[in-house]
C-alpha cells in the first residue's frame, strides 16, 4: 500500500500542482475582488444616505424659517387690520348676519 502511495506521488507532476495552485490563486484574487467591490458599495451607500439625510435637515430648517418669517409678517400686518383699514381699500360694514340654528333630525312626537 505504501509502494502504491509512493508511485502515485511519483506521478504526479510539478505542473500539476503549479495548475492547482494557479486555480487557486486565481479563485482567491476573484473573491478578493468581489468582497472588495461589495466593500465599496456598501461603504457609498451609507455615504450617500448620510448626505441625503444632511441635505433632508438643511432644507428642513430653511423651511422652518421661511415658515417663521412668514409668521412674523401676518402678525405684524395683524396690526394693522382694523375697520378703518378694511374701509381704505374699499370694503364696506355688512349687515347684521344671522345665523341658523341646528334642530334634531328624529321628531320624537310622530304619530301623537
Amino acid at each position: 500500500m505504501i509502494a502504491t502511495l509512493q508511485n502515485k506521488m511519483e506521478t504526479v507532476s510539478s505542473s500539476d500542482i503549479n495548475k492547482t495552485l494557479k486555480l487557486v490563486t486565481r479563485y482567491a484574487w476573484v473573491g478578493t475582488g468581489m468582497l472588495f467591490l461589495c466593500y465599496s458599495y456598501f461603504v457609498g451607500a451609507i455615504t450617500f444616505k448620510v448626505i441625503s439625510q444632511e441635505a433632508l435637515q438643511q432644507a428642513n430648517k430653511t423651511l422652518i424659517s421661511s415658515m417663521g418669517d412668514q409668521e412674523q409678517a401676518y402678525l405684524q400686518k395683524q396690526v394693522q387690520l382694523n375697520e378703518s383699514y378694511a374701509s381704505s381699500i374699499g370694503l364696506v360694514k355688512g349687515t347684521a348676519v344671522a345665523f341658523a340654528v341646528a334642530k334634531p333630525a328624529v321628531a320624537w312626537n310622530v304619530g301623537q
